[in-house]
This record gives C-alpha cells, structure tokens and sequence, in this order.
C-alpha cells in the first residue's frame, strides 16, 4: 500500500442571493412622500400666515399615520432571509424622524397658546 493521496479541496465561490426588499422599498418611498406632503403643507401654511383650508389638517394626520405604517415595512423587512440591511434602517430611520417632527410640532402648537 502506498501513500494515502490528498484529496484537494475545490475552489469553490459561494453567490449570494440577496436582493432588496420590496417592503423596505415601500417604507423608504411612503417618507419621502409624506415629507414632501408636509413641507408642503408647512410652506403653504406658513405663507397664508396660518390661514389654510381645514383639509390640511386632515392631510397631514393621514400623512403622520403612513409614516406608523412606513416604520412598520422597516421593521417587517428587517426580519427578511437574505436582504440588504441597509434600505430597511433608512425605512425606519426615515419614518422615526417624520413622526417625531409631527409630535414636536403638535408639542409646540399645544403650548404656544
């Protein structure tokens, strides 16, 4: 019996198929949306000095309510197999600072008098 020959290793490459979430996707477009919504609504409010149609209110409540579901396909995508990371934190980080602008205004808007 001769030497025991050495069994070479193949090279091998391992493909990833990671892909972007459509989920995270939707929540990065629902907070650009509703910030361009809300400057908006801030710009036209600021020159008609306060004085806008009730139905600007009514926009901006739905828009603070997509920004809850924008966090909510953040975080849902977060816990996908095999997707970039990096999309969904620009989701929830994106969304997280749209709500928070709205309840510092609404903050303010209370005490101001």
């Amino acid at each position: 019996m001769g030497k025991p020959v050495k069994i070479r290793k193949k090279k091998s490459f391992m493909f990833t198929t990671r892909h972007y979430s459509f989920m995270s996707i939707a929540g990065i477009l629902i907070g650009v949306i509703c910030a361009c919504v809300i400057s908006t609504s801030v710009i036209h409010s600021y020159n008609s000095y306060g004085n806008i149609a009730p139905g600007f209110g009514g926009i901006g409540l739905f828009s603070m309510l997509l920004n809850v579901v924008g966090i909510f396909c953040g975080i849902v995508s977060m816990y996908e197999r095999d997707i970039y990371i990096t999309p969904a934190v620009i989701a929830i980080a994106l969304n997280a600072l749209m709500v928070l602008g709205w309840i510092i205004m609404i903050v303010i808007s209370l005490f101001a008098g």
